[in-house]
């Protein structure tokens, strides 16, 4: 039997997906990806292959019902493992057959929408991508465990970091802390001295540390995913990057102050690029995207791309501005009132930089100097 929080929020997507049906004209919809298979399930998988789109199952939702739609060798343990009471018809096909022909034996000639392209059904991708951008209260209380235990792990490894560990060792030992939670690293970049300043996307490798190293991390558990990044440094801070990291601070301030339900992502954007100016680097802006929405993608869309979208309550988002050889990345919800709240904060003994934004008060994190 199910959960009753677990089955409120299935419940509240169920709603939102049979509304857009509705809205669209169709007699359906064909999920295909593995961010809307974990969202439509409350946290289940169809991933085999890790950071694969698409997964092994399709779900299709068709006239009240729901079909899990999967290889014969898979559909059990879906059922059992990913998702046990959840009411779902399952059909199967062979490994070496594709699921176009049972989708083709269920639905015939209905009119069918999908997450993806696939001839003679109506792609709606970036329309469902939008039912999963405000969080159920029961995802608000999910992002909000793993932005905890996400920058809890993060800032102890940082403490215990000592010069000499590999950028692989580094990447190890966070690793499987998180892991040990459920908690996989979607994305866990760490750069050390000069190549944190060389590279935007410090890939780890293996060189060693000496002095400074950066560590940015999107960690994911139920198909949610945070952000975050933190810096250490041994020995006095040098005041040439205690500098860029206050201005990064600042422009990352003026992202999240800005980020209020109502207004346009484009408009959050800007004012960020503005304070880029501001501070002296009008430019940098364009060595790096600046992030945006996150939640069932380690970026639902990112800010200056083209795709303006307005900011909604219970979304959650991640600016990442950087100065180059600093950074400043953590997640925001905006929250039931439509102010921007950080779910990934720093430990007390953490420095951090007030910032003053449209009379709001932004804590951003600091360098830690060991």
């Amino acid at each position: 039997m199910l959960a009753a929080d677990l089955q409120k929020e299935i419940a509240v997507k169920e709603e939102r997906v049979n509304k857009l049906i509705k809205e669209k004209g169709l007699d359906g919809i064909c999920l295909f990806k593995a961010a809307n298979f974990h969202w439509f399930t409350a946290g289940g998988t169809n991933r085999v292959v890790t950071g694969s789109e698409k997964g092994c199952a399709v779900i299709l939702i068709m006239e009240g019902k729901k079909y899990l739609i999967s290889p014969s060798n898979e559909i059990d343990r879906l059922l059992a493992e990913q998702l046990p009471d959840q009411g779902f018809e399952r059909c199967t096909f062979y490994w070496y057959e594709t699921p176009m022909k049972v989708i083709k034996e269920l639905a015939g000639d209905k009119r069918l929408g999908s997450d993806i392209a696939v001839p003679g059904m109506t792609e709606i991708g970036v329309d469902i991508d939008r039912l999963r951008f405000s969080l159920t209260s029961q995802e608000v209380e999910k992002a909000r465990k793993i932005a905890e235990i996400s920058s809890r792990e993060t800032a102890a490894l940082c403490a215990s970091l000592k010069p000499g560990m590999t950028e692989y060792e580094i990447t190890a030992l966070l690793s499987e802390t998180l892991l040990r939670e459920g908690i996989n690293p979607a994305v866990l970049l760490v750069g050390t001295d000069e190549r944190v300043f060389t590279c935007r996307h410090p890939v780890p490798v293996e060189k060693k540390l000496q002095k400074y190293a950066l560590i940015s991390l999107v960690g994911e558990k139920w198909g949610l995913h945070v952000t975050l990044t933190r810096a250490v440094y041994f020995g006095s801070l040098p005041e040439d990057l205690k500098k860029k990291q206050e201005l990064v601070n600042r422009v990352d301030a003026t992202f999240i102050a800005n980020t209020i339900a109502g207004k346009m992502s484009d408009d959050v954007f800007n004012a960020g690029k503005e304070e880029y100016a501001c501070v002296g680097y009008p430019d940098e802006w364009k060595m790096h995207h600046q992030g945006g929405a996150i939640g069932y993608a380690p970026r639902e869309y990112r800010g200056g791309e083209g795709r303006n979208e307005k900011v909604i309550v219970n979304q959650m988002f991640g600016w990442n501005p950087t100065l180059q050889g600093t950074k400043s990345e953590d997640t925001i919800l905006v929250n039931a009132k439509g102010i921007p709240t950080i779910i990934t904060n720093v430990p007390g003994w953490w420095p951090t930089q007030e910032i003053n934004v449209n009379d709001s008060i932004i804590n951003r994190p600091m360098i830690l100097e060991i």
